[in-house]
């Protein structure tokens, strides 16, 4: 089997992502993913798109981001793109190996964000950032099983 792939593009309006996550849920049932996987993944794309809106864009409409899914044979890859500010690479390992934490009893004191490339690290077998010509690409990927998570 060759990689297959789809494109998808939307503008930086927050009211868009929505499509996104509903793509990306049913792509992700072509892969050999357990519903909870497919959520799980759902969820590191919606986040890594409301992140290039929020921190590339300024939370600024008019801008495209593209995602593009890459079914490979063992996993599926998922790149975001945009053309905005890029990320610190810094922040980006700095999340790495970083859990959240709070109190998840003490619902008062849970932290508004600042979790999001920590729980997008936590659900992605590998996550990589590049920018190249003034296009940053955000590449998350899953494999569908993890003793496998080898690129």
């Amino acid at each position: 089997m060759t990689e297959k792939f789809v494109r998808i593009s939307i503008d930086s309006d927050i009211r868009n992502v929505f499509l996104i996550g509903a793509v990306v849920n049913r792509l992700s049932t072509l892969a050999d993913f357990s519903d909870i996987e497919i959520f799980q993944i759902e969820l590191a794309v919606v986040e890594s798109v409301n992140n290039a809106i929020k921190h590339a864009y300024n939370n600024e409409c008019g801008h495209d981001i593209e995602v593009i899914f890459i079914l490979h044979l063992n996993r599926v890859t998922f790149e975001i793109c945009d053309t905005g500010n890029s990320l610190d690479a810094i922040l980006l390992s700095k999340n790495i190996d970083s859990v959240p934490q709070f109190d998840p009893i003490n619902v008062e004191n849970l932290p508004e964000g600042g979790m999001g490339l920590s729980i997008i690290h936590q659900i992605m077998d590998c996550v990589a950032y590049e920018t190249t010509n003034g296009r940053n690409k955000l590449i998350l990927t899953k494999f569908f099983s993890a003793h496998e998570a080898t690129p």
